[in-house]
């Protein structure tokens, strides 16, 4: 009976172990692995916006959520109009996100945001070419999926430029809820993308 109550201990030590080094040791090497200019490249390749991003940084927590944090991301049109800033992401997924390209979205968390809209004279939005241009397979999938998931923005400034005008919106709490983003995202028809 005591060498049945060892080897059960040493199995739950060896389980406990594998675990630890996950959520420890497993976010700390994609992290440090990442390549900035390559992910950078990507995105101006797949969506022609000139994308900065300050650093990204993974973290597994102890329910085996995966968060991923980026810093100073920053795109602009090919014209060098700005699009989108933000200071802060955090995204909240699965750990197997990076790997079969779906993204179960639980939270997104951003602060000081600034996004840059414009109606072009044709009375088209200058974005609303990226849905259907998007191409996933710079970032090694056929498709991508999104389960949307609530997103809160802290300190969110809206720019519209229209030909003859402009209006700026600034707020400092933002909430939309899982529903709101699911909406929002299916009135796009996306390229590679599938919103469940």
């Amino acid at each position: 009976m005591k060498e049945h109550k060892n080897a059960i201990l040493i199995i739950i030590s060896v389980i406990l172990l594998i675990y630890a080094g996950f959520i420890s040791i497993f976010p700390a090497l994609l992290t440090k692995s990442f390549n900035l200019e390559q992910f950078e490249q990507k995105i101006y390749d797949a969506t022609s916006l000139v994308t900065k991003v300050g650093s990204i940084e993974y973290k597994i927590k102890p329910n085996l959520d995966m968060v991923i944090t980026l810093r100073n991301w920053s795109s602009k049109y090919v014209d060098d109009q700005d699009c989108f800033d933000a200071r802060y992401i955090e995204l909240t997924t699965t750990p197997f996100a990076i790997f079969n390209g779906q993204y179960n979205i639980k939270d997104l968390y951003l602060k000081n945001v600034k996004y840059s809209g414009q109606t072009l004279p044709d009375g088209n939005d200058k974005l609303a070419f990226l849905p259907g241009a998007f191409n996933s397979e710079l970032f090694g999938h056929n498709n991508i999926v999104i389960v949307p998931g609530p997103v809160r923005i802290k300190n969110y400034t809206n720019i519209h430029i229209w030909p003859n005008t402009s209006k700026e919106d600034t707020q400092e709490n933002v909430s939309y809820s899982k529903e709101e983003v699911k909406s929002f995202l299916s009135q796009f028809t996306f390229s590679h993308v599938i919103i469940k």
